[in-house]
């Protein structure tokens, strides 16, 4: 009986925060006037705020020394980039001519963004390291990547929304307001974290936790403009429930995938674990807020209006690959030191 509580009480620390959108998602549609553009909590402006926020607490995170100390894998360094911003984009074309006739408009926009974001960061390192992977290779990669994903999502995003669906981002003030929101905060993070190292170690968990809330907050806003607009009226339940089966297989076909081609980034197994919880998880701490200024900036209200939709197939993936690692974590860790 203890055993089964322990087991309940792990489950509900490691799923708490997929509860937790669910509940913010809950909260939107029952009033989504509060947290819709226009509405008492200004989402049009405070969204933007948490953006930023989200940001410069990751640059107060990021251990400057030990990114450095990771950085020689460079082969593993160069697979995860090549799975994360190519690998992923080509697969998603691919599963989307298979099943794209089954999907809405604004999901099929979800699916193809969500192939364009890089890995989680502190997800990636935790499974890695629970995994008996190489976690300090897996901290530079999901860091870099992250990096270097401020200016190659909304590229990729927006090359693919053109080829797919006739669909225009304008890229030069996006990536300005990127630059402004999202660099400039993570760079002033880096810069302030060598004055404040003891504190802002001391301050992980209360980080995690902000960060935390402020994703759900962007994530009401999304949902409460979404139903406000009353889009999600036009979408039949089995539409919805199909992203979810989609989302799922993609990540199974999709993780199955980056797990075969690791050798290519080394042929060590617990590089080849960092290589592919890198290369196959998606991340939700960065892709809501960047979601926000990538679909804000397209033309005309609808995509705004859409955003609740449009970021529902990262929401799914996010909830699955916590499922799918913590499922393998301890099949790859019996495998290492066996």
């Amino acid at each position: 009986m203890q055993k089964a509580t322990r087991q309940f009480h792990k489950l509900a620390r490691g799923h708490g925060f997929t509860a937790a959108l669910l509940a913010v998602a809950l909260a939107a549609s029952l009033a989504p006037e509060v947290g819709a553009n226009g509405g008492p909590l200004h989402p049009e402006t405070t969204t933007k705020v948490a953006v930023a926020l989200t940001f410069l607490i990751q640059g107060l995170s990021l251990p400057t020394r030990q990114l450095l100390a990771s950085a020689a894998k460079l082969r593993l360094h160069l697979f995860s980039l090549f799975a994360i911003f190519l690998l992923a984009p080509l697969s998603m074309i691919c599963f989307l001519l298979v099943f794209g006739t089954w999907i809405q408009a604004d999901l099929k926009i979800g699916f193809l963004y969500l192939s364009t974001l890089p890995t989680t960061i502190s997800s990636a390192i935790v499974m890695t390291s629970n995994s008996e992977g190489d976690s300090s290779a897996a901290l530079f990669s999901a860091t870099s990547a992250n990096v270097l994903g401020i200016f190659a999502t909304p590229i990729l995003c927006a090359s693919l929304l053109s080829a797919s669906i006739d669909t225009a981002i304008p890229l030069a003030p996006l990536i300005a307001k990127l630059s402004l929101l999202v660099l400039l905060p993570l760079l002033i993070g880096q810069a302030v974290r060598p004055l404040a190292r003891a504190w802002a170690q001391a301050s992980k968990r209360l980080f995690k936790r902000l960060s935390n809330a402020l994703v759900l907050y962007i994530v009401y806003a999304a949902f409460c403009s979404s139903f406000a607009s009353g889009i999600w009226q036009e979408v039949a339940a089995t539409e919805l429930l199909g992203a979810l089966f989609l989302s799922a297989l993609f990540l199974l076909l999709f993780s199955g995938l980056v797990w075969l081609a690791s050798p290519l980034g080394s042929p060590q197994l617990p590089e080849r674990i960092a290589a592919f919880y890198c290369g196959s998880q998606k991340t939700l701490a960065a892709g809501v807020p960047m979601a926000t200024l990538i679909f804000a900036a397209s033309p005309g209200e609808e995509q705004a209006a859409s955003l609740g939709l449009i970021i529902l197939p990262l929401l799914c993936y996010h909830a699955f690959q916590l499922f799918l690692a913590g499922s393998l974590s301890p099949l790859f860790a019996k495998k290492v030191s066996g």
